[in-house]
């Protein structure tokens, strides 16, 4: 493995436009060039990113433990799967919380479960079609904070192709201390991966997360790579995996070991979010879109509008829940303007 990441560290074209040190621990690159460089500064990001990573293993530990008691199926994505998956245990991907996704019939059990460990819910927007996470933290130091999903992503267009009991069945198993926990197989971690990094803008996506992608592409055999094609047809994603793709090798210098033919591969017209300038209205009218019956289309509206007085608490940090309603038309107000932000 380590091997694998040297190797896209040579070939890597953009790693020396990161210039600064802040630059390089933003893009989540601070214990991957810790090792070839010598700044005080990256040796103390990697120092906390290994203290990290053993305070969130004992923690997820915990939490997977209380879930497979309770007979609770889960399954984790992303960053903190990856370590397991990926970079063999190392702390080598930095992140920022463990996404965890359950069945949505379940998510009373586990906020209870979480609740019992010591986490607090910092509640985002709720509702069945305006949101599908919150976030729990606890008062460690250093945190650990769980992101408990019950939809795939946050994109109605996207998770509609990825329903959990899907996700559950077709996943692989991967430890953390005692505990077993399932993660997407690599076909769907890829598609998944792909659009997580399309769905963000330019600015906000991190550069680690195309080392994620190229490891998992090149730990698929010929075969397994085609399936992945082929899948992503399926699920109406194959624009954004193959601009993904194509992005991933002129990256690193064609390092990648792209052994299909790309071009036999037909791309569906999608909703397509390799948009540069994509506004806040293009993602209510993409999710309107997205969204069957006039019904269930004024159900989202509503639910934007009209969240919990707990979500008005903890977006202007009040002290309590009273008075909460005198501040929904300043939400109105710079919700309006972030429409076009």
């Amino acid at each position: 493995m380590f091997n694998s990441v040297h190797k896209l560290i040579e070939h890597d074209s953009k790693l020396h436009s990161y210039d600064t040190h802040q630059q390089i621990i933003q893009q989540g690159l601070a214990p991957l060039v810790a090792q070839i460089n010598q700044s005080t500064t990256l040796a103390k990001a990697n120092l906390f990113e290994q203290a990290k990573l053993l305070n969130w293993q004992k923690k997820a530990e915990a939490f997977f433990s209380e879930l497979n008691k309770n007979h609770i199926r889960f399954v984790v994505i992303k960053g903190f799967a990856y370590t397991f998956l990926l970079y063999r245990k190392s702390n080598i991907r930095p992140y920022s919380d463990i996404d965890v996704v359950i069945d949505p019939k379940d998510y009373s059990i586990v906020e209870t479960i979480l609740t019992k460990l010591g986490y607090q819910v910092y509640s985002s927007r709720q509702g069945k079609f305006v949101s599908f996470q919150n976030s729990f933290f606890d008062n460690g130091n250093p945190q650990a904070v769980i992101d408990l999903h019950w939809q795939v992503n946050n994109r109605i267009e996207f998770h509609q192709h990825f329903p959990f009991s899907d996700l559950y069945h077709s996943a692989q198993n991967l430890r953390v201390g005692l505990q077993n926990f399932k993660t997407p197989n690599n076909i769907n971690t890829f598609i998944i991966a792909c659009f997580h990094y399309q769905a963000h803008k330019p600015s906000d996506r991190k550069h680690i997360w195309l080392y994620d992608l190229a490891l998992l592409w090149n730990s698929m055999d010929k075969v397994s790579k085609i399936s992945c094609l082929e899948k992503s047809k399926f699920v109406q994603q194959s624009s954004i995996v193959i601009n993904t793709l194509i992005h991933v090798s002129n990256t690193f210098n064609n390092c990648l070991e792209i052994d299909v033919n790309l071009t036999c591969i037909s791309q569906e017209n999608t909703e397509s979010y390799l948009q540069i300038d994509r506004r806040k209205y293009h993602d209510i009218a993409t999710r309107l879109k997205n969204i069957n019956g006039y019904k269930n289309k004024l159900l989202f509206l509503s639910e934007y509008l009209f969240q919990s007085r707990s979500y008005v608490k903890n977006r202007f940090h009040l002290k309590s829940k009273t008075g909460a309603i005198l501040y929904y038309p300043r939400m109105w107000f710079e919700d309006f303007f972030k429409l076009f932000k």
